[in-house]
């Protein structure tokens, strides 16, 4: 960009040098158009075969360039009847090299995209058209498909979710199909992938990036849509690339449809009392004290978190913690009718800036949901990110990206340094024309009746200088010193310009300055506006006072319009001699014609205003439907169109207003009528003049419509007399290409137009660059407010506050797109390897190494733990629990209760000793209840230990809290006599509050507290201690009760008397005479375990695999039942309990066995199980085909390859028609093998693709949470960009290591459904025989969530 400026300043205008050189290209288009309009349609046609066979044999498309353009030209001309001027095929051409063409509105830019997208569409790769709204992007696919399907290429559209059943269907245009709804007209619905397949897309923006998305949300290549991103144009560039490029595209659906917990959340938060929690209202936190969560575990009936690992939180505690943060947040943060009001059932929340309502906004992280809760309205389900991309960053991924727009000079170094697009000003086709030599056309430069500057096209031979087309005529900025002032000249403005008839488009910054503008064209407003004019002029005229100073007598009339009394204003009008403040009345009407410029003729239109106000539309950029097919008519004789800068964009305004397609049809089919040969092909000036020529018998029944054709062309002259369209700005917008739009929309393709600016100091943007200080100036020298400034130095100004504002907003655009730049590159590598493992046959050895790898890494670690090696056995029976596949004959011990059996089969060497088993199982048995009490005993030590130094800490802390308190109340009752004494009662909630401790005192105590006695400082802190010591005996009893399932028959209450040595010994007094009892019980001849050996000795039937058998003894000598209370029915009843923990016992066996002999064994372990799991499925599936009836030849065809390489061609082609029950044993068992192997390998696939989904659904929510608070490293004085870096990348190594963990943790416990003969038969009519499906999950289903786009 830096050498671009350098290259302008010494060597001339570079963009005037390109376009030169592009007209040369222009020529040799233009050298074939002759040759090409001798062949027909077919001939034409099958240029496009030509040019793909020239493509293969190595031409390029810059070689196809003046060809194809020449190809879709004359394709114009015969389809839709345009004809590509010269400059927009330099404008095809600057598309094609993948710049952006700035061409002005009414250039024609939609037929310019034809030749681009038909050259690069031959390439057979798809090219993507991109519109900024689904009405444009259905207009420009029906209307340029005519080009396209002569030439054979095919037309898809994109459309909106609730067009096409959320996303997922799509159209393509059918120019045989009609339908009266104009939304399907032309246009086939048909899935999403078909509408890709087409050569060219239409779209917008967020159609083609929602497709991106959902495509790596798919679990499956064949679920996908987009065949990639290889060409895209996108219209109206600097809008979707520069003011959308932050806006983020979001696919979200329901975290959890759990809403109980909200529920149960919000009663419980209720009952808590005030020393339950401390509120932090800076930060905005609610958090809970010690004993605050000992009351909600005592509400909710179950711990919060293990006082002996509290860093060690279940899902299911940490579930019920995020309930409560976001309880206690919704409970005393967010109050009612402040940060949100109930309506209509619904929690909405209020804008804190604004007071407005946001309908469909919604707190995240579960606060709506809690706050639904408390207010007890319908919870909705919290909704979770599954995929995000900007816009910015989507555009970024195409190979070759082009853009069109009216402006976008003014953003050229962003478009170059984000998107690596250069910009190209390419002048109007007039101006073209008429920079050439021997040009018909010369510029004609005057000035208007009242001195402003006019441009104008003339017949070069003509010496009256006629005009022959126009520039637009730019009227200086008129700067007011109030926003008052400003908006009563609009007005002025409007009125006149509505009254002559001449159409107006008015543009804003904001929906709410259009509300605003919009009532002050209502009738009250206008009348009351020209009170305040007539009255001015009147009592200026009577006191020949100077119009361009303030008049103190006149000041009130500057108040806002609403706020004018009409009381008030009636002396001031008699002082100027006047009768009567009515506007209407002959004499103000006729004053009120002259200030505003007008005839006596226009009398009655204005009167006919002050009654009923000017009629208009308000349009804004929410409703892109609407205000595309409204905007169009913004030229229409007398309209007035209020809509923010943005609206309509892509749509041109005609002069005259927008011609209906069914009146034009009946002006044809009463042509037709009447003898004129083919009607359709004449021009509507040729169509006007021969309607004028017939009379009523001869039109018929068609009169309205030929009247109303007639009237439009009437109009549209009218219009063009008047001047055509002017545009208002009611303020400038930080951008100035915005401004330049709106202009734009004037003088379109030689039409007449014009446009002004209207300022006021009070703008943001003159208030934040010198409109103060121009305020003060203007008020020093006594202007009056309602008399502007109109000042090119003051429209430079604004120029030049205009360009600080974009170089900032470029700078800070330019830096988050460095943040971008880390989660883009995570993106990248997440979808990649979501690519990898579809496309991967083979997944077996990248899942082995991902389990090598995780277990390489715990496996040290876990057993350097103190505790000894029993937590890394507990990880492996959660990786790897055991099961049993009955009807397979196959079992999967886990590791640990892998090493009970060798032990036991090398101990009992015989099976069938039933006594010698007894003996060996008993003794496991007591092995296993010893070793669990050891661990259970010497767990509860340490609890004792640490509550004991965390009582001592807490006690010191709030000590030192009520000393220092009570020393201010010593020092403090000499001091201030004269203020008031405070209660004592106030003073104890003041310290209670100060230690966090429910305190009380007797009412002697009381009435000694304000003078600080000692005594009562002793009493306190007795309290505040035996509370601590209350609150640590009644979580560690419960801890323990709830591990050992049985009552230590302890009150908590009753220990207070005790010092805490005697409270822990009598704690582990009564947990070790528990466990003893419970042991010696199981272990008695009479006990649950003897009989349970003695049950499966004699029922359990013996079994050739000796392993097997005693897995299957093991697993049921530790089985048993207990009475136990339903926390559903209340009722009684039996429920199953694990009477035996074998993970201790186990731990002994492996506690001095090296590291890399553990680690060896394990792995061996693993894949034997691996093994086995792969024969069970083998079998499973094996049978599932055999009760299809269906011989081999309709197995998958990937599954028929592996047998051909397993038994060869020949083979296999001599068993490929028999069922699997006409199989010897040997194919039966290379069939089964097979089976296992390919449905092993789908599940490890769906495990892969499930598990980062997931957990990048996770990750997104989590860095989007660290980019937010980020920015408070700022404060600390580093680079907060630096750290965001840093902190990514450590999550995302963390990620990959969850992923890892993720896959290995589902691995093991993946089971497919075992298939009956009813659901085989079920599936096979919908499926196909032989098809296997995707294995579905029993022991980790993934359930589908609705996903919706933001």
């Amino acid at each position: 960009m830096v050498l671009k400026k350098i290259v302008g300043v010494f060597g001339g205008d570079p963009n005037k040098r390109e376009i030169e050189k592009l007209s040369e290209i222009v020529d040799e288009i233009n050298s074939h158009e002759e040759s090409f309009e001798s062949l027909s349609d077919e001939a034409l046609g099958a240029k496009t075969a030509e040019f793909r066979q020239r493509l293969e044999d190595g031409e390029t498309l810059d070689d196809l360039l003046p060809e194809a353009f020449a190809v879709v030209r004359e394709a114009g001309k015969r389809t839709i009847g345009l004809r590509h001027y010269d400059i927009q095929m330099i404008g095809g051409a600057t598309l094609h090299k993948g710049k952006i063409a700035e061409m002005r509105t009414g250039e024609g830019k939609t037929l310019v995209a034809t030749l681009p997208v038909y050259l690069n569409a031959i390439t057979g790769r798809g090219v993507h058209v991109v519109t900024v709204n689904d009405y444009l992007a259905r207009r420009d696919a029906r209307w340029m498909a005519p080009i396209y399907q002569l030439l054979g290429l095919s037309v898809g559209v994109l459309q909106m979710a609730a067009r096409t059943e959320n996303g997922q269907k799509a159209f393509i245009v059918d120019l045989e199909k009609t339908n009266a709804r104009e939304d399907l007209h032309q246009l086939n619905l048909v899935s999403r992938a078909e509408a890709y397949k087409t050569d060219i897309v239409y779209g917008t923006n967020s159609e083609f990036g929602f497709d991106y998305l959902r495509d790596n949300l798919t679990m499956s290549l064949a679920e996908r849509v987009q065949r990639g991103h290889y060409y895209a144009i996108v219209d109206e560039v600097d809008n979707i690339l520069i003011d959308e490029a932050r806006t983020p595209l979001i696919i979200s659906g329901p975290a959890s449809d759990n809403t109980e917990g909200y529920l149960k959340m919000a009663q419980i938060v209720r009952a808590l009392n005030s020393e339950d929690y401390e509120i932090n209202e800076k930060d905005r936190q609610v958090s809970l004290t010690e004993i605050g969560e000992a009351h909600v575990e005592e509400l909710l009936g179950q711990t919060l978190r293990d006082p002996d690992r509290p860093e060690d939180i279940t899902p299911e505690q940490a579930r019920w913690l995020g309930f409560l943060e976001q309880a206690l947040r919704a409970q005393h943060l967010f109050r009612k009718n402040k940060d949100y009001i109930v309506q209509g059932g619904k929690v909405v929340i209020v804008d804190e800036f604004t007071g407005r309502l946001m309908p469909g906004r919604r707190w995240s992280e579960g606060l709506h949901q809690a706050v639904e809760a408390k207010e007890g309205v319908h919870i909705e389900p919290e909704n979770v990110t599954y995929a995000t991309i900007t816009i910015q960053n989507y555009f970024r991924m195409y190979e070759k990206l082009s853009g069109m727009t009216g402006t976008a000079l003014t953003e050229a170094e962003e478009f170059d340094k984000i998107y690596k697009l250069d910009v190209l000003p390419i002048p109007m086709n007039l101006e073209y024309v008429a920079s050439k030599e021997n040009s018909p056309l010369t510029i004609v430069e005057t000035k208007d009746a009242k001195g402003y500057g006019v441009q104008y096209y003339a017949k070069r031979n003509n010496p009256d200088r006629t005009p022959v087309f126009w520039r637009r005529q730019d009227f200086p900025d008129m700067v007011y010193r109030s926003e008052e002032g400003k908006l009563r000249a609009i007005c002025r403005e409007i009125m006149h310009y509505y009254i002559l008839g001449r159409p107006q488009l008015v543009g804003t910054t904001s929906v709410e300055h259009s509300e605003r503008l919009s009532n002050r064209l209502g009738a009250e407003s206008l009348h009351r506006l020209a009170q305040t004019l007539i009255i001015r002029d009147a009592w200026i005229e009577k006191n020949n006072k100077s119009v361009e100073l303030e008049i103190a007598e006149l000041q009130f009339l500057n108040r806002p319009l609403n706020e004018l009394n009409i009381a008030e204003m009636r002396p001031v009008a008699r002082q100027a001699g006047m009768s009567s403040t009515n506007p209407e009345d002959p004499e103000n009407l006729k004053r009120l014609l002259i200030i505003l410029d007008l005839e006596e003729s226009h009398a009655d239109r204005l009167r006919a205003i002050l009654q009923g106000g000017i009629p208009h539309k308000v349009l804004n950029a929410r409703k892109h439907d609407e205000e595309s097919q409204i905007i169009a008519k913004a030229g229409a004789f007398g309209s007035v169109t209020i809509a923010t800068n943005m609206a309509g964009r892509g749509v041109d305004i005609k002069l005259g207003g927008e011609l209906p397609e069914e009146i034009l049809a009946d002006v044809i089919r009463v042509l037709e009528k009447n003898g004129t040969p083919e009607p359709w092909e004449l021009n509507n000036e040729a169509r006007l003049k021969l309607l004028r020529e017939l009379n009523a018998d001869q039109i018929g029944i068609y009169e309205e419509s030929v009247k109303a054709f007639i009237d439009y062309f009437d109009d549209m002259k009218k219009v063009r007399e008047l001047g055509g369209l002017h545009v208002i700005g009611s303020e400038r917008h930080e951008a100035r290409r915005i401004d330049n739009q709106l202009r734009g929309r004037a003088a379109r393709q030689g039409d007449p137009g014009s446009s002004r600016f209207y300022l006021s100091l009070e703008d943001e943007l003159m208030r934040l660059f010198g409109g103060v200080q121009m305020e003060a100036l203007m008020g020093r020298l006594k202007v009056d407010p309602s008399l502007p400034i109109e000042s090119g130095i003051l429209g430079r100004m604004v120029e030049q506050a205009q360009e600080r504002v974009e170089g900032n907003n470029f700078d800070v655009r330019k830096h988050l797109l460095e943040y971008d730049d880390v989660l883009n590159s995570q993106r990248n590598r997440i979808y990649g390897e979501r690519n990898r493992t579809f496309d991967k046959v083979d997944l077996h050895d990248d899942v082995i190494d991902l389990l090598r790898t995780e277990l390489q890494e715990r496996i040290p670690k876990a057993l350097k733990d103190e505790e000894g090696p029993w937590k890394l056995l507990a990880y492996l029976d959660e990786v790897q629990p055991s099961m049993s596949f009955e009807q397979e004959g196959v079992k999967t011990p886990s590791f640990a209760l892998q090493l009970i059996i060798d032990e036991a089969l090398n101990q009992i060497g015989d099976l069938n000793d039933p006594h010698k088993v007894k003996e060996e199982l008993l003794k496991i048995a007591s092995e296993a209840l010893e070793t669990e009490k050891e661990h259970l005993l010497k767990t509860t030590q340490g609890m004792l230990d640490k509550t004991e130094i965390t009582i001592d800490q807490i006690s010191a802390e709030r000590g030192e809290a009520l000393d220092n308190y009570f020393d201010g109340l010593e020092s403090g009752s000499s001091e201030e006599e004269g203020a008031p004494m405070r209660r004592p009662q106030e003073i104890l909630d003041e310290i209670a509050s100060l230690v966090h401790t429910p305190l009380r005192l007797s009412s002697d105590d009381l009435r000694l507290l304000p003078s600080g006695e000692n005594e009562v400082k002793k009493t306190l802190s007795a309290q505040v201690v035996n509370t601590l010591k209350l609150l640590a005996v009644t979580r560690l009893i419960g801890t323990l009760e709830r591990r050992l399932d049985e009552s230590l028959e302890m009150k908590p209450g009753q220990l207070m008397d005790l010092e805490w040595f005697e409270i822990a010994n009598g704690i582990m007094d009564a947990a070790t005479a528990l466990l003893e009892k419970r042991n010696a019980s199981l272990l008695s001849p009479q006990g649950q375990i003897s009989q349970n050996i003695d049950n499966i000795l004699a029922k359990v039937a013996p079994n050739e695999n000796e392993e097997y058998r005693m897995a299957d003894l093991l697993v049921l000598m530790g089985s048993g039942t207990k009475l136990a209370i339903d926390p559903r029915t209340h009722q009684r009843g039996l429920r199953k309990v694990n009477l035996l923990n074998y993970l201790f016992v186990a731990a002994r066996l492996v506690q001095d066995t090296p590291v890399p002999e553990i680690t060896k064994n394990i792995l061996d372990h693993l894949e034997e199980t691996r093994e086995r799991l792969e024969t069970a499925w083998g079998k499973m599936e094996y049978d599932r085909f055999r009760l299809t009836g269906l011989p081999l030849q309709n197995l998958d065809a990937k599954i028929k390859n592996s047998l051909i390489e397993e038994m060869g061609e020949e083979d296999f082609a001599s068993i490929e028609t028999r069922q699997p029950d006409d199989l010897n044993s040997e194919q039966r068992e290379i069939l089964t093998i097979t089976l296992g192997n390919r449905i092993q390998n789908d599940i490890y696939r769906h495990i892969l693709v499930s598990v980062i989904s997931e957990l990048w659904v996770d990750y997104l929510t989590r860095v989007d949470a660290l980019r937010v608070s980020i920015g408070l490293e700022a404060f600390a004085q580093r680079d907060p960009l630096v750290q965001y870096k840093s902190q990514a990348a450590e999550m995302f190594k963390n990620l990959l290591s969850d992923i890892r963990a993720g896959v290995i943790s589902r691995m093991f416990r993946f089971q497919p459904r075992r298939a009956t003969a009813s659901t085989t038969a079920e599936k096979n009519v919908s499926q196909g025989p032989g098809k296997t499906p995707p294995p579905a999950a029993t022991a980790a289903q993934d359930h589908k969530k609705k996903r919706k786009r933001h």
